[in-house]
């Protein structure tokens, strides 16, 4: 009995060796990746929407100086002192304490990274928190190879294949220009979000392959608790929660308690959004809420957008991994009489493909910031393995051969990318450079800051305070209780939202006027 038993066992691990290859080749992957970028992964690197980064950082040592009673948890960008509330910031709106909170996504995208770090001991920094990115872009590409391989073998493909295939796929969650870069120095809510959607995609084909009972149960509300905390954190949960409501009404018929889910996810759905009603309501008045969410609405709008530009951008985002998807594409509309694909591979790629209307519907976001595109990896590379399982011999060693030159295609956009942006480095310095003579001079936590230019994360964490923004002459000091000292900063944008300052003036409690000026990348006192 107990040989037979051995025998068994190790037929089992036989047949689980293919999976265990490709998920190991994905974590070598991963891990090269991740060694590649690690010198880009500090302060002083240069990266297109960079500033999201810095937003996150500042946001994070925020809710770190401030009381729940001022932040109520929401994206608040107020640091703590004294002097650094009822100073208005963008997009925000204030709570009743003066702290100003970010009203283009909810919290749960920057407390992810603020409850990350805390528990691994770390303080908020880019260094830390690409590192932390890095983590989720990892765990999004293994649980995608799982996914990938789960597909493969529905339809029918050998283990081997199905783990090849699997491996290759992932190769657009790894080394896409996006994926390299989005996560990595580059945070935002959309690096979170990957994982909770990729997570309610492998759920939802848990669930359709699952046989009807207890089980299938159990999956229906695991994937609504999902498809809720995704709609309370980006603003594709939406999109992707009705989608999948309105794909499962359509296929009641065929799927006996269809309907039942589609009504509990459109119930999650519109929780999600209910609960960050209330939650921004309670902390800064309904009527302020309604009308910031508003206005972003409008300006991420496709009024203010174009077209070609949008699709400039994903070219930009996975270069030669378009043409793979087209191919795969082309080969899989070719060969559409001969497939014979499980109904649960169908809506497995339409419920991945859902999500991909946001960009169209926020069409000036996607456009702006390119981690919006991330979500395209996920029906990308089911187009792309389920063309494997319908190529032979020569047309998958093309379809292989061709992922692995977009590799290195868009590892070299990557790298060309962030040398367009190589200047950043010295104009952090003299940046940091001001900011030091100035803390020489007085004490930055009593002084009154203004500047001529708009105010984001990057020039409040630099000087470490709140900066009344857009003002085109220097506040005076002396008007507010407890004030010691007025600078006012002049500059101009090196990129969107980075600034360079090239003048400052400082107004002393002595009467004195120090006024510094940057001459070829020095700072000269006036």
């Amino acid at each position: 009995m107990s040989v037979l038993s051995g025998v068994t066992h190790t037929g089992v691990q036989a047949r689980r060796l293919p999976f265990w290859l490709g998920g190991l080749a994905v974590v070598l992957l991963l891990l090269a990746a991740l060694l590649w970028r690690l010198p880009d992964f500090r302060d002083g690197v240069g990266a297109q929407n960079l500033e999201a980064s810095y937003h996150v950082v500042l946001s994070l040592d925020a809710l770190d100086e401030s009381g729940v009673a001022q932040h109520w948890w929401l994206p608040t960008v107020t640091l703590g002192g004294s002097h650094d509330k009822q100073v208005s910031w963008g997009a925000t709106i204030p709570t009743r304490t003066g702290d100003y909170v970010y009203t283009s996504f909810s919290s749960y995208g920057f407390l992810a990274p603020y409850l990350g770090l805390k528990a691994a001991g770390l303080p908020p920094s880019l260094h830390n928190l690409a590192l932390f990115n890095a983590a989720l872009g990892a765990l999004t590409a293994l649980l995608l190879f799982r996914l990938l391989y789960l597909v493969m073998r529905r339809n029918a493909a050998s283990r081997a294949l199905a783990a090849t295939a699997a491996t290759l796929g992932c190769l657009l969650a790894v080394f896409s220009r996006e994926a390299l870069l989005s996560q990595g120095l580059l945070y935002w809510v959309q690096s979170f979000y990957q994982v909770l959607l990729l997570a309610g995609l492998l759920t939802f084909f848990h669930y359709l392959e699952a046989p009807a009972g207890r089980q299938r149960t159990r999956l229906g509300w695991l994937l609504a608790a999902l498809v809720c905390f995704g709609a309370l954190t980006e603003w594709t949960g939406y999109v992707f929660g009705g989608g999948l409501a309105a794909l499962l009404w359509l296929q009641r018929r065929h799927l006996p308690d269809g309907q039942r889910l589609a009504w509990r996810l459109a119930f999650a759905t519109a929780l999600a959004g209910l609960l960050i009603l209330l939650h921004y309501s309670l902390a800064a008045g309904l009527l302020p809420t309604l009308k910031a969410f508003a206005r972003r609405f409008l300006a991420r709008s496709p009024n203010n957008a174009h077209l070609a530009d949008f699709f400039a951008g994903y070219g930009l985002s996975f270069g030669l991994f378009l043409a793979a998807v087209a191919i795969a594409g082309g080969v899989l509309l070719w060969r559409r009489r001969r497939l014979n694909w499980p109904r649960s591979t169908v809506l497995l790629l339409v419920a991945a493909s859902v999500p991909l209307l946001e960009n169209l519907l926020l069409l000036q976001h996607a456009t702006q910031f390119s981690f919006d595109r991330l979500k395209f990896i996920f029906p990308a590379a089911l187009v792309i393995v389920l063309a494997f399982r319908v190529l032979k011999g020569g047309g998958r060693a093309l379809l292989a051969g061709l992922l692995l030159v977009a590799a290195v295609q868009n590892a070299q956009t990557y790298r060309s990318d962030l040398a367009t942006y190589a200047g950043w480095g010295a104009i952090d310095r003299q940046n940091q450079a001001l900011a030091s003579l100035v803390r020489g001079q007085v004490d930055l936590g009593c002084t009154l800051i203004s500047t001529d230019m708009t105010v984001r994360g990057y020039g409040s964490l630099l000087f470490h305070r709140s900066i009344h923004e857009l003002q085109r002459q220097p506040l005076d000091y002396r008007g507010e209780q407890g004030a010691c000292a007025g600078l006012y900063l002049e500059g101009r944008d090196f990129r969107v939202d980075l600034p360079e300052y090239t003048r400052a003036r400082l107004s002393l409690a002595d009467g004195r006027q120090l006024t510094y000026a940057k001459v070829e990348g020095d700072w000269r006192q006036q």
